[in-house]
C-alpha cells in the first residue's frame, strides 16, 4: 500500500483528497501547514506529497524547498495544488523541485492518474538505481550503460516538458508528458487513449528497435524516436521524441509574440480544433484555452479565429 501525505491548510480541500484516495487504496497522512509537513516527515516518510501552494506562514514553495534540502527527503516526488494560474507562481514551484501541478477545483480522476503515474515513476527510478548498483558491483565495463540510464532517470524526474513516454510491450502508454501526446496526437491519426500507435507499436516490438524511428509529415515536418529499455523482466521501454523540424509547429508561431502556451492554442486553432478539443490535447480547462485564444486575439489585432488562423498559417507556410 502507497503512502500519500496531503498539505493543506483548508479542512474541506483535505476531506475530498483524503475520501477518493482512500477509496483508491493509498494510505494518506494529513498535515494543516507546511510547519506539520515537514513535523511529519522526521517521523514517517511518504511514497508521494500532495503541496498546497498557497498556504499561510510557510507557504507551499518554501516547504518544498526545504524537503527537497534534506538528502534522505529528495526523492519523494511533490505535486503542487492551487488554484492560481500564475506562470511565474508555477515556474517557482518547478525550480523548487516539484514534479508536476494540479488546479484546483481538484478533480478525482485527475488526482488518481497524476498520483499513481508519478508513483510508478518513482518505482522505476528504484528499479533503476538498484539495476545500476549491482551492474557497477559486477562489472566496470558497464559503466557506459549505467551511465545512460542515469540520464534516462533524471529527465523522467527533473523534465516533464520534454517528450517522453512509458510504455508496456501490449502498447500500452503507462506515462507520457505534455509534449510527447501532443507530438503523437500531431503526427498520428486517430491514436487511441493510452495507446500507441499502431506503426510505433510495431517498430517496438521489431528487431529494429534499436534504431531511431522517424515519422515524415509534409505540413507538420519530422519527428525522430528512440527508445531506452527500463525493465528487461517487466518489458517497460522509455521513449523520446524529438521535433526534428519543430519550426513548423507551434514555436514558429512565437514569431508572432505569443506566450508558448498561446502559440499551442493557434496551432490548434489551424488545425481545426474546438476549444474543448484544445483543452484535452493540453491537459487544460476550457476556460484556460479561451483565457490564451482571447490574449492571442488581441495581440494578433484580429477578431475571429478565422481571421487568427489566417496569420497563423502565413507564418507556418513560409517554414
Amino acid at each position: 500500500m502507497k503512502t500519500v501525505m496531503v498539505v493543506d491548510d483548508v479542512p474541506a480541500n483535505v476531506d475530498v483528497v483524503l475520501g477518493f484516495l482512500h477509496e483508491s487504496g493509498c494510505r494518506v497522512l494529513v498535515a494543516d501547514s507546511g510547519f506539520r509537513g515537514i513535523e511529519q516527515l522526521e517521523l514517517e516518510l511518504p511514497d508521494l506529497i500532495l503541496l498546497d501552494l498557497m498556504m499561510p506562514g510557510m507557504d507551499g514553495i518554501e516547504t518544498c524547498l526545504r524537503i527537497k534540502a534534506r538528502d534522505t527527503w529528495k526523492h519523494i516526488p511533490i505535486v503542487m495544488m492551487t488554484a492560481a494560474d500564475e506562470l511565474s507562481k508555477k515556474l517557482a514551484a518547478f525550480e523548487a523541485g516539484a514534479v508536476d501541478f494540479l488546479t484546483k477545483p481538484i478533480q478525482p480522476e485527475e488526482v488518481l492518474a497524476r498520483v499513481r503515474t508519478h508513483l510508478h515513476i518513482r518505482e522505476l527510478q528504484a528499479e533503476l538505481e538498484a539495476m545500476n548498483r549491482s551492474l557497477m558491483q559486477k562489472n566496470e565495463e558497464l559503466a557506459e550503460e549505467i551511465e545512460l540510464r542515469l540520464d534516462a532517470e533524471k529527465q523522467l524526474e527533473t523534465s516533464l516538458e520534454q517528450a517522453l513516454l512509458i510504455s508496456n510491450r501490449h502498447g500500452e502508454v503507462l506515462f507520457a508528458t505534455r509534449q510527447a501526446q501532443l507530438l503523437l496526437d500531431t503526427f498520428f491519426s486517430a491514436v487511441p487513449k493510452h495507446r500507441l500507435p499502431f506503426e510505433m507499436h510495431t517498430w517496438l516490438t521489431g528487431p529494429d528497435n534499436h534504431k531511431p524511428f522517424n515519422v515524415t509529415n509534409k505540413k507538420r515536418g519530422e519527428i525522430q524516436i528512440d527508445h531506452f529499455a527500463l525493465s528487461t523482466s517487466r518489458s517497460l521501454s522509455l521513449m523520446r521524441i524529438e521535433h526534428r523540424n519543430g519550426d513548423r509547429g507551434p514555436r514558429a508561431l512565437l514569431a508572432l509574440g505569443l506566450t508558448a502556451r498561446e502559440a499551442e492554442v493557434l496551432y490548434w486553432i489551424t488545425e481545426g480544433k474546438t476549444n474543448p478539443e484544445i483543452a484535452i490535447i493540453l491537459d487544460s480547462s476550457i476556460n484556460t484555452v479561451k483565457k490564451h485564444a482571447n490574449n492571442l486575439f488581441t495581440k494578433l489585432g484580429v477578431e475571429t479565429r478565422t481571421a487568427a488562423a489566417r496569420a497563423a498559417l502565413q507564418v507556418l507556410h513560409a517554414q
